[in-house]
């Protein structure tokens, strides 16, 4: 056989094999959660020797690429509330998201204020979508709350104010990335 041919084989097979493991790598980076879903049975999106496997394969092999497209800049890996009393009186609190994505960056949102508010940072699944954060603010007779969930390709924190004469909710789209 030609030598030519031999390398452009091998060339060929090498390429298929890094292509292939920053493919598998970076489907396991983006795919799985990495916390575990409390309100599913057994709620580990992935066992963690794939986990392992996968993010050493996506960074051995690049990091941040996707096949062709960069998913790193939206997706959302973590979000911690910063509730800060602001008047003690009234039991009113100032709400904030401090939301980490997968590049490493946080940024600190303001949401508002409620009262009498408490947050979890736990993931759960509703409607098709995980929910990575909530807040729940009892005051009264009224009641607000923000969630914070994944959705397709994106993101949101969602301000809900239920009213006090007639129990209607107000969504109030607060983040979308």
């Amino acid at each position: 056989m030609n030598k030519t041919l031999q390398i452009f084989f091998v060339l060929i097979i090498a390429v298929g094999l890094y292509a292939g493991v920053r493919f598998i790598g970076s489907a396991i980076h983006y795919g799985c959660h990495p916390d575990r879903i409390v309100n599913i049975e057994d709620g580990d999106d992935c066992a963690p020797p794939f986990v392992g496997v996968g993010e050493m394969s996506f960074y051995v092999t690049g990091g941040p690429l996707v096949p062709f497209f960069n998913r790193d800049a939206t997706t959302v890996r973590r979000v911690s509330w910063d509730i800060e009393t602001t008047n003690a009186e009234m039991n009113e609190q100032k709400i904030g998201a401090n939301v980490t994505t997968y590049d490493g960056k946080t940024v600190a949102y303001d949401l508002g204020t409620a009262h009498g508010c408490t947050g979890t940072a736990t993931s759960e699944l509703h409607d098709h979508t995980i929910v990575i954060g909530k807040v729940e603010c009892y005051y009264a007779l009224s009641s607000t709350s923000f969630s914070a969930f994944k959705h397709g390709k994106g993101f949101s924190i969602e301000r809900y104010d239920e009213s006090a004469e007639d129990g209607s909710i107000a969504t109030t789209t607060l983040v979308e990335i």
